[in-house]
């Protein structure tokens, strides 16, 4: 009779320590789950406002605008060589979206006559204006 209730009292002890190693085991899974959905939850944050400064902040957005009284046909031309030609009618605009541009200056050409070298642009660059008028050629640019 004495060792059925002590055999009895160390079965409910293992299985409480089992029970106890059970919760130990689901709470080192579930931070282990909380630390990788964090690492997600980060990354996905970095990227996502990466995202927003492209759409958003206007980053390798060209206007041109024509402030001219007559129609023209304008080429421009980045400092690594991509080119962008446009026809505006007067007092029209246009928007572009253009990835590297490299640094240095763009070149405009006003119907095949190069007109001069405007800006200075660099690697990271905000909203560029370029603005026809009638004797000279506006470089504007916009950072966040």
């Amino acid at each position: 009779m004495w060792n059925s209730p002590i055999v009895h009292t160390n079965h409910k002890y293992r299985h409480n320590i089992s029970i106890v190693n059970q919760i130990k085991s689901k709470l080192k899974i579930g931070k282990i789950t909380v630390m990788i959905l964090l690492l997600v939850f980060v990354a996905t944050t970095w990227l996502g406002r990466g995202l927003y400064d492209k759409l958003f902040m206007l980053e390798g957005q060209v206007f041109v605008v024509n402030a001219t009284a007559e129609d023209h046909t304008i080429k421009l031309t980045f400092p690594l060589g991509e080119e962008l030609k446009v026809d505006l009618k007067a007092g029209d605009s246009s928007r572009f979206m253009i990835g590297k541009t490299g640094e240095g200056s763009i070149d405009v050409t006003i119907d095949g006559t190069g007109k001069d070298d405007v800006g200075y642009l660099t690697t990271m660059n905000g909203m560029v204006i370029l603005t026809v008028a009638e004797n000279s050629i506006i470089f504007s640019q916009f950072s966040p």
